[in-house]
């Protein structure tokens, strides 16, 4: 298709489009829209004759984007977000509509969360989007414009992108009353390490996410993916594991688990990243702040 029949497209047309892949139906998407089902295929099917080419592929009543429809969506949504950025630009109120933020695990749940909840109850104009992914693939949503700023465990770096470290997290050694170090009046070094472990994935830097040593071999007895995953798998007794000391105090107060002495764990940074071309001022300024104040806090405590 050329310039002069791009240019033809109208954007209702495209926003069509964009409910449908988002919900692949064209009932979910007339629902969405407020139109009826018959109107919303007639606008797919002038889409699709103008682009000259199918987008879906169509299984019965479902339709899956097609490798043209998948890279349609990405430049709709982008085109979407840009106008969203736009509009909030022009408002007086900075805090005012979408906030696109992600993180993962533990600093989603004690960290971004939080923040975000406070900074929402300030600013009732604030619309927070948040998003559970981890680093790599938040980076690749900031350069594609589909996110505002990601909090991560590791300094990843892109093109476009600014990194701030602004905090750590505390690590500790824990075990469940049923674990045999529970009870035992004084654990060595030597007792932790004959014991085996539950280890989280591997960052992107080769290092494991709960921040053990690389240089300290330690002995696996399960693997998962998520480092919250630990606390229940700390509980269940069975396992020693590396534990943020923000997840692990309640349960400690309730003698529920107990912190071992371990010295060579460090502290695992917190970084945040965002565009290099965002407008800092409002919600993305403040939220920073608002988790770095909440690491800080943590940190102390």
């Amino acid at each position: 298709m050329d310039s002069p029949q791009l240019r033809n497209v109208t954007w209702s047309w495209l926003l069509a489009f964009l409910a449908v892949a988002d919900a692949g139906s064209v009932t979910g998407a007339s629902r969405q829209l407020g139109l009826t089902p018959a109107a919303v295929s007639r606008t797919l099917r002038l889409l699709e004759d103008r682009l000259g080419q199918q987008l879906f592929n169509r299984v019965g009543r479902s339709l899956a984007l097609n490798p043209q429809g998948a890279r349609l969506q990405a430049a709709v949504r982008s085109a979407c977000d840009t106008v969203d950025r736009g509009l909030t630009a022009l408002s007086d109120d900075p805090f005012a509509g979408p906030l696109r933020v992600a993180s993962l695990g533990v600093l989603t749940e004690h960290f971004v969360v939080p923040a975000l909840i406070t900074l929402q109850r300030k600013h009732p104009a604030l619309v927070p989007e948040h998003m559970n992914i981890g680093g790599t693939e938040a980076n690749v949503a900031l350069t594609r414009g589909q996110l505002d700023l990601a909090f991560h465990y590791e300094a990843l770096s892109a093109e476009a992108l600014v990194t701030e470290r602004i905090g750590d997290t505390t690590m500790s050694v824990y075990c469940g009353r049923d674990h045999a170090l529970f009870h035992k009046a004084k654990v060595t070094r030597a007792d932790v390490l004959a014991q085996p472990f539950s280890v989280p994935q591997t960052g992107a830097s080769g290092r494991a996410m709960d921040g053990w040593p690389v240089d300290v071999p330690r002995k696996v007895g399960m693997r998962v993916t998520l480092l919250r995953s630990n606390l229940q798998v700390a509980l269940a007794g069975g396992l020693l594991t590396v534990l943020p000391d923000v997840s692990a105090a309640p349960h400690v107060k309730a003698k529920q688990l107990r912190r071992l002495s371990f010295s060579t764990l460090p502290k695992i940074d917190v970084f945040v990243s965002y565009p290099a071309s965002i407008d800092r001022r409002g919600s993305v300024l403040a939220l920073v702040d608002a988790v770095r104040a909440l690491l800080s806090t943590a940190r102390r405590s």
